[in-house]
Parts: C-alpha cells; structure tokens; sequence
C-alpha cells in the first residue's frame, strides 16, 4: 500500500511537472513595438515539424503549454514581415518554462549578401478592425483625405459625403478623437493626404469606443520616431478642364496646388513631430434638377464655380519622463477662406409642352471662412510593459468657428432690373471640451479587463441674420443655442481558451441636451442608455479564423439636424432642422471569415429604430424643402467576399464585392412607405511593382443602383490610376495620378413620394490629373531608439530557459 501510495504521488508529480512545461515570450517588430496576432509556431529541432502553435495577443505575448521534454525552435510569422527562427533550444524535464523572445527584421534580412526587404500589406485585418496602409500609395499622392479614403473597401463618395456601400451612417475620427460637432466631410475635402499614415475600419466599435455613430473610419496621421533630425517636403500640382455645356456654360480649367513639410526630432527623452500644409484651388458643383410640381415641371440648371485657401500647422510632442511615465502635448489649426459664384437657370413648362412659359435666374455669391484650433494634452503610466498593465488620462479642447454668408439675387430671365435681394449671414462657433481615462489590466496572460471614464461638454452659439432688400428680417433669422453633455463609463473584458478569444463589453452614457431658440426652451433632454458589445473568435488552422461581433450602438441627431433654422439653397429648395428628434438605436452583429489575416468573407446584419431620414421631403407651394425626421425602421443586410491578387512577384492586391440589401418601413404625411432593393458593390486595388523603381496602381469600384432613404442613386463608378518612381537612394519620390479617368463618379437620382416628385443630376470636380513631387531630408540613414542594438543584441531572438 505504501509502495501503492508513492508511485501514485510520483505519477501526479511527474504529470504536474510536465504540464508545467511552458514556451512563453514576447514578438516585436524592428521598432521594438510588440506585435499583435502574430503566430509563434513550435517546430521540432530535426526536421521542422509542427507541434503545436499560438497567436500573439495585443501586448505581443504567446503562451504554449502542455509541451514534452526535447529539442525545439520557434518560427515567428507575421504579414508583412519575414518569417523569423529562433535558436535550437533543449527543454528538460528538470526545467519549467523556456522564455523565446524574437524581433521581426522588417527593414530586410542579409542572407547570401541578398536583401530580402518586407513591406505592410495594403489590407490587415486586426481582431477588431481592417487596416488600410496608404502612406506609400501612388494613387493617394497629392490627394486630399477624401479622395485617399476612397481606397477603403467599400467606401463610395456620394454627393461629397463619405458613405459606406452607399450608407451615410459612418464616423470620421482624426487620430483617435471624433468631431461630431463640425462638418468632417467639409474638414477631409480640403485636408492634404500625405499626411496619412493608414485608415483603420472598425465596424463593430467595442465598449472603450463612444456609443454614438455607425462604423468608424479613424485616420492616423504621420508620426515618425526615428532618432535624430528628418522631413519630407512635397508639392503637388494638378488639375482639368472640365465641359460644362450641360449647364449652359463653356469649358472651364480648375486646379489645385498643395506644397507641405513633415519633420521629427527625436533624442534622449524627447521626441517632436510637425506638419504644415498650404492647400490652394479651385472646384465646381454642377446639377440639374427636374421637379414635377401640379402639372408644372421646373428644369432648373445650376453651376457653382468656387475657390479655397487652406492653411494647417500640427505640433506634437512626446517627453519620456521615466521609462514607466510619459507626457505628451498635440497642438492643431487649421484656417480655411473660400468663396463661390453661382448661377441657376430653371425654366417652367406645362407638362404637356416643350416650350417654357417661364423662366427665372438665381445668383448666389458666397463666401465663408472656417478655422479649427485642437490641443490635447495626456499622460501614460505604465505601470508593466511586458504585460501592458497601463493608466493614461487625456483632455482635449476644441474649438470650431464658421462664418459663411450668401447673397442671393432672384430675377425674371426676360427682367433682370427686377431683382429679389437676400443675404444670409450665418455665424457658429463650437466650444468641445473633453476629459478621458482608461486603465488596462492583464490578469493574466490570457485574461485582461479594461475600464475607464469619459465626460465632454459642447456648446454651439448658431446665429442667422436673414436680410432682405439690405433690411434684416427678423422673422427668418435666429438665434440657435445649443449645450450637450455626455457622461460615460465602460469595462470590458478579454479572455484567451486556447483556440478561443473572447471580448464582451458594456458602456453607459447619460445625455445631456438643451437648446434655445430666440430665448425659448425648444429642445430639453436628460436619459441613460445601457452598450452592450461582444466578439469571438476561434482559429479554425494555423491560416483560417472565424469572427463575430454584436454591439448596441445610438445615432444621436446632430445639433445642425435640430437646429430650427431655414436654410434657403436657391429659390425652389431650402432645409430646416426639427428640435424633435430623437436617437435612432441600433443593433448589429456580423460573422467573419479571415484568410492569413486577410478578411475573405463575411455577412453584417443591421436593425435600426427610429431612423433618423436626413432628406424626408415636403412641398410648400412651388418650393421644396428637406427636414430630419424620426421616420421609419430600416433592415440593412451585407453580405462581402475578398480575395487577393498575386501574379508571381511583380503584380499584387486584392479584390471585393458587397451585395447589400436595404429596407425602410415608414409612415410619413399620413401616407405608408415601404421600400427596399439589393445592390452590388465591388471594388478592387492592383498594384505592380516594376524594375528601376517604378511602381503602377490601379484602383475603382463599382455600384449599382441603390437606394438611401428616400432617394434612388443610379449606378456609380470610379476608376483611379496611379504611377511613381523612387530615386536618390529613395530619397526622391515623383508620383502622378489620374482620378476618375472615366468621369463616372456623378449622381442621378430620383425622389418620387406622394406630390414630391425630383429628377437631378449632380456631378463635381473629381476627375483631376496631379503630379507630386516629395524628398526626405535629414538624418535619414539613423534608424528608431529600437534599432540603437549592439551586435550581441541585434539576433533576432533571445532565448532563456528556466
């Protein structure tokens, strides 16, 4: 019994230690940074057969347990970057764990005195996001951000507004920090983008993400932290004539020229960074508009000829105080002045005729100034950085100032003296201010939770001084006074089980909203909403996972949506804002299938609540007008499949197509609309890298007719190209792009509900041909702090056993 008694505690001994044997370590990129999702595969010594493999977490970290005793190396493996082997390690019986830590070698790795250089791809898909490397694209050179963010998959400009497959219901942040108060279409129109480094995609927003908005589109902007001195200066220069016969005008030229100077600094604890920008132009709006009215119809013809000057300055700095603490500062402005001519023609017709009876012109000279000031200031703990056990705090302010007037003049086309004078002067400035911590901590290597607060105060001051005849009309101007605050909590928690990784999340926000119009309390609103988030995923082989995500999310209104004011666009056409709305609500959930990282296929499922309908349309006589209205329930399906392209080494990319079905169930002015259609999108991304340095893009897409609730929009399409050449130790860079080769990125849509019935056409200036030029100046051979290794320290692995 007694022998009995001490082989059984021998055997738990021996089957304890065994399952104590671990592998453990960290994988970094040449900057020192971990690398998140990498795979750690186990090889056997002898011949390099698989044992058993892990993926990365966020922090860098892998864990593979449970491992017999015996002769090993690890192979790191990442997109982008080289496969990398440790050291041939003995793991004993006697040991516990072997720690493997191993660096990526992405600048180029030296094998037989041949470079073997790796690049990031075009597309990754993170666990939460996809990621869009532009920062080298030849298209997106000399570029503004809207234009470059027609790079993403599935992102279409439609009628100047960013869209996804066509859905307005789409955030756009700057570095991490959203604008929901100023018109970020209007921002990305005129910002340069040379400034960007890359465009993440998330779709499905976790619990740390603020619950309002749809999918969010979060562009980085440059931030280089090599040692030393370095800049690049860049000029680009472009333009077309453009045929306006359609809308009884002759051919007119339009440009662009935008020169701009990125610099760093980087030495001991301090790190700078800086841009400035001047962005110089011109650009037109065309459209034709059809409305049936009676038995009337109203052609109307209208071309707006406009020029900018946009001017912007970015200051950051970062002080490493300790190796733990670190503080940093972001300063941003921004100055825009533009001005705009426009003229409208309609004629009247009897339905029945082709002769006009009647027919009248409307001018509109415009002219606006916009300007932004940002300052950010944070501070970061890191309390373990090997784990990522970390407390940073940051507060913003903003502030946003509009000023635009239009001096209207209406007249008979036959009575020119017998003009109709209106100005509209409207001025808005927005105050934001913003508090935020978070605080992460891994538990252990496979469980982590996340928690943090948040609080920000919005005030916007929207004053309308109506004039008419050079006399202010005091019954069509106001005064529109708006305060929101949102108070906001989170946690969420992550948790690995082998093949499994789980995130679930839950975020509350209490809103706070006022607003006076003319000294009277019209809008007033105080309620606590519950987020609920969660994603899974789970590795089916060491190249396929499946992903699924739900998340709650709210639209709240904008203040310019509730804003009461009328807004008049021409003589037949005007919106007003309704103080009335309410948040749409909506619930989404999607499952994924990923291929090397690479998204491949996946299905997204929508349901949205008291639709907020941006353009719901009235008539009022002769003219129509637009208002926001609480509306419908809409029911958005997609459904996506990509895939790469690859010709052997000289032609890759990648590929997509979107079928998306929409559906709104509405009632409005007493009448039932029911509506819904499927659509396709696809769109595709090739490039070919080609010998003395010379690289070729192509890029477009592809939609069919849609619908956007009420509007039906006719086919789109756009194709892009692009050619660069690197020189002088790639020192040097020359690009030139042609946008829109084929002009086919114009809108025709129809609206036909109830007595509203609208044909228009609309088409701006996005076929353009540009050329830029860029050099890098500077230190730039003296690589980042995570290059600064001694020969013994330079391996690309490190191996210890315990």
């Amino acid at each position: 019994m007694r022998y009995l008694i001490v082989l059984l505690l021998f055997l738990n001994i021996s089957i304890q230690s065994e399952a104590q044997l671990v592998i453990k370590g960290i994988i970094k990129d040449d900057t020192v940074s971990p690398v998140a999702f990498a795979s750690a595969s186990l090889l056997l010594a002898k011949d390099s057969t698989l044992v058993r493999g892990s993926l990365t977490d966020e922090n860098g970290l892998y864990r593979i347990e449970n491992i017999q005793p015996g002769n090993y190396r690890i192979m790191a493996s990442y997109l982008g970057f080289t496969n990398v082997y440790s050291d041939v390690f003995d793991l004993k019986q006697t040991n516990q764990s072997a720690t493997v830590d191993i660096n990526f070698l992405q600048k180029g790795i030296l094998l037989d005195e041949t470079v073997i250089s790796a690049k990031r791809p075009f597309l990754e898909q993170k666990s939460d996001r996809l990621v869009v490397n532009v920062a080298s694209s030849a298209v997106a050179a000399g570029g503004t951000a809207m234009e470059i963010l027609q790079k993403v998959p599935g992102v279409v400009i439609l009628q100047e507004r960013v869209t996804i497959g066509g859905s307005q219901n789409l955030q756009v942040w700057i570095d991490g920090k959203p604008s929901p108060y100023t018109d970020m279409n209007a921002v990305l129109r005129d910002m340069p983008g040379d400034q960007i480094e890359k465009i993440e995609l998330i779709t499905q927003p976790g619990a740390q993400f603020d619950a309002s908005g749809g999918p969010i589109l979060n562009i980085i902007l440059k931030r280089n932290a090599d040692l030393g001195f370095k800049g690049t200066a860049a000029l680009t220069t472009g333009g077309f004539r453009v045929n306006q016969a359609d809308v009884d005008s002759g051919t007119k030229g339009y440009y662009r020229l935008n020169p701009s100077v990125n610099m760093t600094y980087r030495s001991g604890k301090i790190n700078l960074a800086g841009n400035t920008s001047y962005n110089k132009g011109t650009y037109f709006q065309a459209f034709i508009v059809d409305r049936f009215i009676g038995k009337e119809v109203y052609k109307g013809k209208n071309l707006e000829n406009s020029n900018y000057i946009f001017k912007n300055i970015r200051i950051g700095a970062d002080y490493f105080a300790t190796d733990k603490a670190t503080f940093g500062l972001v300063f941003r402005t921004w100055d825009r002045d533009g001005g705009g001519d426009g003229l409208n023609r309609t004629n009247v017709f009897l339905q029945t005729e082709s002769v006009p009876y009647n027919a009248f012109i409307t001018e509109n000279i415009s002219d606006s100034k916009r300007s932004g000031l940002y300052n950010n200031v944070y501070y970061k703990y890191e309390f373990d950085k090997k784990t990522g056990r970390s407390f940073n705090i940051d507060f913003d302010y903003n502030k946003f100032n509009t000023r635009s007037i239009n001096n209207l003049a209406i007249y008979p086309a036959a009575q020119i003296d017998k003009r109709s004078l209106s100005k509209q002067d409207v001025d808005q400035p927005v105050n934001i201010y913003v508090i935020k911590t978070d605080y992460k901590h891994p538990v252990d290597s496979t469980f982590k939770f996340e928690t943090g607060l948040k609080s920000s105060f919005a005030s916007v001051d929207n004053k309308l001084n109506f004039f008419r005849s050079n006399i202010l009309s005091t019954k069509e101007s106001n005064n529109f006074l708006y305060r929101e605050s949102i108070n906001a909590a989170y946690i969420n928690l992550s948790k690995n089980i082998k093949k499994f990784d789980f995130n679930a999340g839950l975020r509350a926000e209490q809103t706070i909203i006022s607003g006076e119009s003319m000294d009277s309390l019209v809008l007033d609103r105080n309620y606590t909403q519950l987020f609920p988030s969660a994603s899974a995923i789970y590795r089916l082989n060491k190249n396929m996972a499946l992903q699924s995500s739900y998340s709650r999310r709210v639209n709240r209104p904008g203040f310019q949506q509730q804003n009461p004011f009328t807004y008049f666009i021409d003589s037949l056409t005007y919106t007003r804002g309704n103080p009335a709305l309410k948040p749409e609500i909506i619930n989404t959930g999607q499952i994924n299938l990923t291929y090397d990282g690479q998204p491949f296929f996946g299905i997204a499922y929508y349901k949205t609540n008291d639709v907020i309908i941006e353009n719901a349309p009235k008539l009022e006589g002769t003219r129509t007008f637009t208002t926001a209205e609480n509306l419908a329930n809409q029911t958005r399906l997609e459904l996506q499949l990509n895939f790469p392209i690859k010709i052997g080494k000289v032609i890759d990319g990648f590929g997509g197509n979107q079928a998306i079905y929409n559906s709104y169930n509405a009632n409005y002015q007493n009448m039932e609309y029911k509506a819904s259609r499927w659509h396709w999108l696809a769109y595709w991304q090739i490039n070919a890298t080609l010998a003395n340095n010379f690289k070729v893009e192509v890029g477009g897409f592809y939609m069919t007719k849609f619908l956007e609730e009420f509007l039906t929009i006719d086919n789109l399409a756009g194709v892009n190209l692009g050619v660069s050449k690197t020189f002088a130790d790639k020192k040097g860079r020359i690009a030139m792009s042609f946008n829109d080769i084929f002009y086919s990125q114009n809108s025709l849509a129809t609206i036909d509900f109830g007595e509203v019935k609208v044909n228009f056409f609309q088409r701006n200036f996005s076929r353009q041909l540009r050329l830029t030029g860029s050099y890098q100046f500077g230190n730039t051979k003296m690589k980042n702090l995570g290059g600064r290794n001694s020969a013994s320290e330079s391996e690309s692995s490190r191996v210890k056993i315990e």
